[in-house]
């Protein structure tokens, strides 16, 4: 039996919406990874990505913005890879969507180019407890320096599907 959505919409998700606790204060090493994890709610499916790049040949894709910033008294931008992934409830199993630089998607959302787009992967998207996950690994170390959470700046389109009504039916 197919599933029966009552809602799809688009929604952003901004740096508040992430559990922070392995990311926030967390020193600034090469090549070592940390993650901002967003958990699905029950009754919903989530994807990364809203719109289209190609719809009837317009282009209705939302633009994201992954800025990670130290926490120094005038903040810095942190260079980095990141990770896009879907990951279940225990995090074992992970799905990668997207692998690139924050230098191609830390301007504002207002700037959009070629490379900070993100349209939704159709048929791909997690389900109630899981997670989308952001990982970022520093490029370089930068000496006793540490992640900002309060400074860093993501603007994330993702498509809410819910799957329940307001009944629980």
């Amino acid at each position: 039996m197919a599933k029966t959505y009552t809602g799809v919409f688009a929604r952003t998700l901004t740096t508040t919406d992430f559990d922070t606790t392995a990311y926030d204060g967390i020193s600034i090493v090469a090549n070592v990874p940390v993650s901002l994890s967003y958990r699905v709610l029950p009754g919903n499916e989530v994807a990364f990505g809203a719109g289209s790049n190609s719809l009837n040949g317009v282009r209705t894709a939302k633009v994201m913005q992954i800025a990670p910033m130290d926490g120094a008294v005038t903040p810095n931008s942190v260079s980095c890879s990141f990770r896009l992934i879907y990951q279940d409830p225990n995090k074992v199993r992970a799905t990668v969507i997207r692998d690139d630089l924050t230098t191609n998607v830390s301007g504002a959302v207002t700037t959009a180019n070629q490379f900070n787009y993100l349209p939704e992967t159709p048929k791909m998207r997690v389900g109630a407890y899981s997670y989308l996950t952001i990982q970022l690994t520093p490029l370089a170390t930068s000496a006793g320096n540490s992640f900002s959470a309060a400074n860093t700046v993501i603007q994330l389109p993702v498509t809410n599907y819910t799957t329940v009504n307001a009944s629980g039916n």
